[in-house]
């Protein structure tokens, strides 16, 4: 019996791991697990261009890079990688299910063939930032979309003019957990995911570091990033570049209170990681979060944006061990709750195998 063919297609060459690729990894695995043939293609048209590279030696660099990526064990073997340069119905090969996972791959699948498979958007932010609002909507309006988050549903409903199929992401918890336990962790100890993108947040999350370096000199501050060290971050800041996921289960495990301070994004992967490692959680209340955090019941959180609130969230948990201590178990519980098996299992059946 032929095995269905699932093809996703993620954009750009990847120098480094995302969080919407590691998504798309844990889909990818666990669908190969269930007999299904995987590939990922990544659509590198835009990749190196402004280097002033000729096609012939880009689309060699970018092949090279899909072969050996990602190094370790977050994709596996049995997923087939290839990077394309032009999305077309002659270089991409007749399957089951296509989907579309960015705002950039949305149209080039769109434009396919019905042989490609049954086309999916799947979408985990509102991808607004190089593009119009009017150009992100229409992209809602082309094929069965997928979401990873309630308020994504809500406005990809809205201008879809039909029903999206909401799955919230899960965290792999054999992956991301406890190693040192909660109530034997450092108050002094917070880190932070270090983003360029503005709606990330981060020179909120600096302010507030800032504020807490002043009030407890001994602070210890990690933080990580997918760019190197900025030159201006000072040298008590341990920073640790393109991460894979045991160094961030070794920072997270190192953490007592894990800050975030986005704008808006469409769920916070990072806040929900330090969480099922033990982290206390201190975030800003943008939308995503709700995904899994509770205000006082298993994170703190502020307003958008506002840094004395959120220093202030910080200091009660270097204060508080009891309620550091209680939020921290309160956010692991939590994760285990939100199971991979059960995310796979509705994709499954009510997107992969709807009669939509």
């Amino acid at each position: 019996m032929r095995k269905e063919r699932i093809t996703f297609v993620l954009p750009s060459t990847p120098f480094r791991t995302s969080g919407g690729s590691k998504i798309v990894f844990q889909y990818a695995n666990r669908f190969v697990q269930r007999g299904y043939d995987v590939k990922i293609l990544f659509l590198c048209d835009r990749s190196l261009s402004s280097r002033g590279l000729p096609e012939w030696l880009r689309r060699l660099i970018c092949s090279g890079i899909v072969a050996v990526y990602p190094l370790g064990t977050e994709l596996s073997p049995w997923v087939k990688k290839r990077s394309i340069f032009h999305m077309c119905d002659d270089n991409v090969k007749d399957g089951d299910y296509i989907v579309a996972t960015s705002y950039e791959t949305s149209n080039p699948v769109y434009h396919l063939s019905e042989k490609k498979g049954k086309k999916i958007y799947f979408i985990q932010d509102y991808e607004n930032w190089t593009c119009s609002d009017k150009e992100v909507q229409q992209t809602y309006q082309w094929m069965k979309n997928v979401v990873i988050s309630r308020w994504l549903e809500k406005i990809v409903d809205q201008y879809s003019g039909k029903k999206s199929i909401c799955i919230s992401n899960c965290i792999d918890t054999d992956k991301f957990g406890i190693d040192i336990p909660i109530k034997k962790r450092d108050a002094l100890s917070i880190a932070a995911l270090y983003h360029r993108a503005d709606h990330k947040g981060f020179k909120y999350t600096w302010k507030a570091i800032q504020m807490i370096k002043e009030r407890y000199p001994n602070v210890r501050v990690r933080c990580f990033g997918l760019s190197k060290k900025p030159k201006w971050m000072p040298n008590w800041v341990n920073y640790t570049e393109n991460a894979n996921y045991r160094q961030l289960r070794r920072i997270y495990n190192d953490t007592a209170i894990f800050i975030c301070s986005s704008i808006d994004e469409g769920y916070g992967l990072t806040g929900a990681e330090s969480m099922a490692c033990g982290c206390a959680l201190a975030s800003t209340a943008y939308r995503g979060v709700f995904e899994y955090a509770v205000d006082n019941e298993n994170a703190l959180l502020s307003p958008v944006k506002d840094v004395d609130a959120m220093v202030k969230n910080i200091d009660r948990l270097i204060h508080d061990k009891e309620l550091r201590v209680r939020l921290a178990v309160a956010g692991r519980k939590t994760i285990e709750q939100m199971s991979w098996e059960k995310a796979v299992t509705i994709f499954e059946k009510q997107v992969l195998h709807s009669e939509e």
